[in-house]
């Protein structure tokens, strides 16, 4: 069994950084000024959907005999090799026209449902979207998921044996 730590992108903790400080600071200014009960809610509904939005944040990978698991705050997901196509590297082009569908697009990453114009619909749980970071997984049901694990040839090394 080995663990892989997620590939994060600076652009990810800036991102994270700004928009958590933006939230924040609302909330502490009408905690702080004893502003109206009515105006808490305004603010602390994004910082609920914030939270939520956290849980979803992949922060490993892990590959046994017969699995890759990817964990994530609250929960994993398990994936067979058996069923496994490939796991390969994306060519330069594979998220041209990269589109979310259902998806975090750098708050704590890139997770959630994304849509490019060469794979198709997949499943992204990444820290970064530098291709030279990412890899994809290729299911025989035709489900796919890109990671970005750091690490990534001895991830491809661990993937490949069964």
């Amino acid at each position: 069994m080995s663990i892989f730590k997620v590939n994060v992108d600076i652009a990810v903790y800036i991102i994270s950084i700004i928009i958590v400080v933006l939230l924040v600071l609302p909330i502490g200014n009408t905690i702080l000024n004893k502003i109206p009960i009515t105006s808490h809610f305004i603010v602390f509904i994004p910082f609920c959907l914030l939270i939520i939005t956290f849980l979803f944040v992949p922060i490993s990978y892990k590959v046994t005999i017969d699995k890759i698991i990817i964990n994530k705050v609250w929960g994993a997901i398990e994936i067979n090799k058996a069923d496994i196509i490939e796991v390969i590297p994306p060519a330069s082009d594979d998220l041209k026209g990269n589109i979310r569908l259902f998806a975090s697009g750098g708050l704590f990453g890139y997770f959630g449902r994304y849509k490019s114009q060469k794979l198709g619909q997949y499943s992204m749980y990444a820290g970064s979207i530098k291709v030279n970071n990412l890899l994809i997984i290729r299911m025989k049901d035709g489900t796919k998921y890109v990671i970005s694990p750091k690490r990534k040839e001895e991830f491809l090394f661990c993937a490949k044996q069964m």
